[in-house]
């Protein structure tokens, strides 16, 4: 997980036409009305800090989050507008912003190492759930590679056969993951996205061979399984691979797999 720098807060300008009140309740139904048309609910969104400019009258500057996404908002308001992003003095270049995030630093900080340690926590929790999955009902639909370290960490790897990210993963850093790793436990499934259709097919074709491949072909062997130029997925069997993809489907409707590649250790920690 990248970690959030102070100035890495602020971002893309935009304004909006609003009715402030001095109570927090009410600016949080404002933001709710500017990210969500009022949709989100005050107590999902956290104000971290907030005051006035000096160089500015009437204004003040904000930070928050909302629930279910870790990265901050950064905003200025007054009674009739809330400006997002950044703002500098035309007479100087200074950042308007900058004395506001230097006073409230630690108490930024503080906020943001008590989110990051929010996310990571929920974040493995559910792979924690992921690994009780794989290694139980759908145990057959996860094939091992060996890995060369006895003393090294199991390692997770949710791989799609049409996904250029995993093909990327799997040729430039896979090898080395093999390398450091006890023993790396590949779980081929799909995306059900345009230009991925081939895909649950291809994750079949690579489940079947992986029951009589080597230990020390089966890199290349998803190597082949991701090759869209390479047709040897259609000899998999039709039966074979219809109850298997009932299986891959039935492990995505679950919703833990964000997206594809995901990679974790055996404690449900990202290794990447």
């Amino acid at each position: 997980m990248k970690k959030f720098g102070i100035i890495s807060l602020i971002f893309s300008f935009m304004v909006a036409s609003s009715l402030f009140g001095a109570t927090q309740d009410k600016l949080k139904q404002d933001i709710s009305k500017l990210f969500t048309g009022g949709k989100l609910d005050k107590s999902d969104i956290n104000i971290i800090a907030e005051d006035s400019i000096a160089d500015l009258k009437d204004l003040h500057v904000m930070i928050g989050t909302i629930k279910g996404n870790p990265k901050p908002f950064l905003l200025v308001y007054n009674k009739d507008n809330i400006i997002i992003g950044s703002m500098k003095n035309r007479k100087n270049g200074q950042d308007i912003f900058a004395s506001f995030i230097k006073k409230n630093k630690n108490t930024i900080q503080a906020a943001l190492k008590k989110i990051e340690k929010s996310t990571v926590s929920k974040t493995a929790k559910g792979n924690k759930k992921l690994i009780s999955l794989v290694t139980g009902e759908f145990k057959d639909i996860m094939f091992k590679i060996k890995g060369n370290n006895p003393k090294g960490k199991t390692v997770y790897l949710f791989t799609d056969p049409n996904c250029p990210y995993c093909q990327r993963y799997e040729r430039n850093e896979l090898a080395g993951t093999i390398k450091r790793s006890k023993e790396i436990r590949v779980i081929p499934v799909f995306l059900n996205i345009p230009g991925h259709e081939t895909s649950p097919m291809r994750a079949s074709w690579l489940l079947e061979k992986a029951k009589t491949t080597k230990n020390a072909d089966l890199l290349s062997m998803m190597h082949k399984a991701s090759n869209s130029s390479d047709n040897t997925y259609k000899e998999v069997n039709k039966k074979f691979a219809k109850a298997k993809i009932a299986q891959m489907r039935k492990l995505l409707s679950y919703g833990l797999i964000p997206g594809t590649p995901t990679i974790f250790d055996q404690d449900g920690n990202p290794t990447r």
